[in-house]
């Protein structure tokens, strides 16, 4: 099991191409690639389940990764949970390029949101910081285009606002802030 996968967590969860059913061992997986392919039971307990989760709950998520070729061990020595093998995760090169400086590469890995399905704190907390960083890294870079680009995949008012305050298209700055507006209502 030592070959690289890929594994993509925006917009649809899949493992090389192929798209899966267990999104939440792609939770597990991604969130070990975040952490540099290691992390503590303990952490992974709070981190991807609310409440007292069952003792079989990361057993579970880390048997059902395998079963989609992705090596997930448990460390009893050292209650950590790792990976084995090389795996690529999108949210990752995603957060990479930003970090680097590369918006526009950013925008390309971006299919949608973090794991829509899942409602654990780390999937909220990573949709959030996903679109935060996008939204301040188009906004510093000062690039129309690029905010713009920014702005067609994630909806944000403080984007949208910066956008008319720089003249830029005022009509899909409206149609964000309407679809925000909806999306608020909905809830």
């Amino acid at each position: 099991m030592n070959s690289e996968h890929e594994v993509q967590t925006l917009g649809g969860c899949r493992v090389d191409g192929v798209p899966v059913r267990y999104g939440r061992a792609l939770e597990l997986v991604a969130v070990l690639v975040l952490s540099h392919g290691a992390a503590p039971r303990d952490w992974l307990l709070s981190t991807l389940f609310e409440g007292d989760p069952a003792p079989s709950s990361l057993p579970t998520l880390a048997l059902r990764a395998r079963k989609l070729g992705l090596d997930v061990r448990y460390d009893r020595d050292r209650r950590f949970y790792h990976l084995e093998g090389r795996v690529r995760c999108d949210v990752a090169e995603l957060l990479s390029r930003l970090e680097e400086g590369r918006l526009e590469e950013a925008l390309e890995l971006y299919r949608g949101p973090f794991l829509t399905k899942s409602h654990s704190p780390f999937a909220a907390q990573t949709r959030d910081h996903v679109d935060q960083r996008i939204v301040r890294a188009a906004i510093d870079s000062g690039d129309m285009a690029l905010m713009e680009a920014a702005d067609r995949v994630v909806k944000h008012p403080e984007l949208s606002q910066e956008l008319v305050r720089r003249g830029g298209d005022q009509v899909s700055a409206s149609l964000g802030r309407s679809w925000l507006m909806g999306l608020e209502t909905a809830m």
